[in-house]
């Protein structure tokens, strides 16, 4: 703007001719600075488009090395594993097979057939379908490789968690076609898994806090068995604390 009114001066604007002239000047020097921004703002886009572009590429590239040599490790793991003459074990169907059940048994098939333990995930990746198969392929590019933690995303997605068999436990009725006694078999699989999975002691006292510990969270009010389970609290005494300073920061 400065320069403008120099150059008006260097030309003898006076009165209404020089008002006139730097409000020409001035117009012309706004559509210039917008041109610019406007050019610099449409070179960023091209350049952030450009950048995802190349982002995506490099993900599906790697994605799909990823897949090759999943599907290489499953060819070797056939080759080399499947040397001796065994059953074929069959897939995980989804929505059909427990799969709690089904990778207890995967397991106790690949230790019987001497698998070493670094081809399992590879191999137990050939056998899934559906909602498992969906929850294996969007893992991180590291975690496929680790049988135990391909099992813990695939537990998480079932729900095979402490609280999921507490609440299977809890609400479990017998199914169509289930004799009683299979219902109680599964009801005490239900009651073992989540005492397993809270990884309390068996003892007498452990467990009467467990339970304990339940009723009373099923009992309270939601935000506070929230907030409770969230902290994964270790005794009944800790329990009570955690509960009363809860009620006592919200005036309850």
């Amino acid at each position: 703007m400065e320069e403008i009114v120099k150059q008006a001066d260097r030309l003898g604007y006076r009165g209404e001719k020089r008002e006139e002239y730097l409000k020409q000047e001035f117009k012309l020097l706004v559509g210039r600075q917008e041109k610019k921004e406007e050019a610099e703002r449409q070179a960023r886009e091209k350049k952030g488009e450009a950048e995802r572009q190349a982002r995506e590429k490099k993900e599906e590239v790697e994605r799909q090395t990823r897949e090759k040599k999943e599907e290489a490790e499953r060819r070797g793991a056939r080759s080399s594993d499947a040397g001796a003459k065994h059953p074929k074990l069959p897939n995980f169907q989804d929505g059909r097979d427990d799969l709690d059940i089904w990778l207890t048994r995967f397991e106790r098939f690949a230790e019987s057939n001497g698998w070493s333990r670094e081809k399992w995930s590879s191999s137990l990746c050939a056998l899934l379908t559906g909602c498992a198969l969906d929850c294996y392929g969007r893992l991180s590019a590291e975690q496929p490789k680790d049988y135990d933690k391909v099992k813990e995303a695939l537990m998480k997605r079932y729900d095979l968690t402490e609280d999921g068999y507490r609440h299977k436990f809890r609400t479990c009725k017998p199914a169509e076609g289930e004799s009683l006694d299979m219902f109680i078999v599964r009801i005490s699989r239900y009651l073992d898994r989540w005492i397993e999975l809270s990884k309390k002691d068996k003892s007498y006292e452990k467990l009467k806090d467990l339970i304990v510990q339940e009723q009373f969270m099923d009992a309270c009010p939601e935000d506070l068995a929230t907030s409770l389970r969230e902290k994964d609290l270790p005794t009944l005494e800790r329990v009570a604390k955690e509960a009363d300073l809860f009620l006592k920061a919200r005036n309850r």
